[in-house]
């Protein structure tokens, strides 16, 4: 009996450590198995480092350009002598494929439209509720065809005319330059007197004295003066100091250009250096969106 139990006893721990044994059987894992496993990691990271990639370029591509363009009644002179409504810088440029956030500011108390058929742009332009003060109406679009595509206004202005600038280039109608280069295109405006203040009292301004551009591509900034004093648009933050030439002539405004690239992002402060809003005691100059303001760089 005793033999009996002793032969079960060494039966069964045989039989446990060759379980043992089985369990730590499987071969290890081959150089030709290891290797492809690594291989098989890095294309999986490739691929998540080049989807990342091209989200980042996806979201740097869809960086709108921003364009600025102010209507003003009774301003710019005409070759029949007389000063008419007019989109001062009713023509400009954009880039393909890049969405555009137009700002339009309107110092006429009057209504307005931008409409672009072939661009299928029908813009409202809301009117001025207040002297001096514009109002302000924006839109994104984005141009998916390069060429020339003409704009006209379709509510009734220049009434005083005969609705002659609703006729004419460059007043109540324009051109969009649609084209491949990566090229941002600003525009100012300067007049006297024109823009109202918190303080009652209208003053020496740029329309718009703020704005915004993206980092790392080429702008060109381009300045339409009124008046008949001269300015400067001075940034040292973005290496710019721009002079700015008076007009000679009512109604025709001196335009100044300037290109810059900026490399790097953040809020950069632009002033007027000359000294300008003379009756009000320069108030304009210290004040922001007047004859000083911002350049938001993204």
């Amino acid at each position: 009996m005793k033999k009996w139990l002793t032969a079960i006893a060494f039966a069964t721990v045989a039989s446990i450590t060759l379980a043992g044994c089985g369990q730590n059987t499987a071969a290890p894992a081959s150089a030709d198995q290891s290797a492809k496993s690594a291989a098989q990691q890095t294309t999986a990271q490739t691929k998540q480092d080049s989807t990342a990639s091209a989200t980042d370029t996806n979201t740097a591509a869809q960086q709108p350009q921003n364009v600025n363009l102010v209507v003003e009644p009774g301003m710019k002179l005409g070759p029949d002598g007389k000063l008419h409504d007019a989109f001062i810088n009713g023509d400009f440029t954009v880039t393909v494929g890049q969405p555009v956030k137009l700002t339009i500011y309107n110092y006429d108390d009057g209504t307005h439209t931008l409409t672009a058929s072939d661009l299928n742009l029908d813009v409202k332009v809301q009117g001025s509720k207040k002297k001096g003060e514009p109002g302000v109406t924006t839109v994104t679009f984005t141009p998916t065809k390069t060429g020339t595509f003409n704009w006209i206004c379709k509510d009734p202005c220049d009434g005083e005319n005969n609705q002659w600038a609703m006729a004419h280039q460059g007043y109540m109608q324009g051109k969009i330059t649609v084209t491949d280069q990566k090229v941002q295109h600003v525009s100012m405006v300067i007049n006297a007197g024109y823009k109202l203040g918190p303080d009652g009292k209208l003053h020496d301004a740029f329309t718009p004295g703020n704005f915004t551009v993206n980092s790392g591509e080429p702008v060109e900034l381009t300045i339409f003066n009124f008046d008949d004093g001269k300015h400067t648009f001075t940034a040292p933050g973005l290496n710019v100091n721009a002079q700015i030439s008076g007009s000679t002539k009512k109604g025709e405004p001196s335009i100044t250009k300037v290109t810059f690239t900026p490399q790097k992002s953040g809020k950069f402060q632009w002033n007027c250096t000359l000294k300008c809003d003379g009756e009000n005691q320069e108030w304009a100059m210290s004040h922001n969106d007047y004859m000083m303001g911002d350049v938001t760089v993204k």
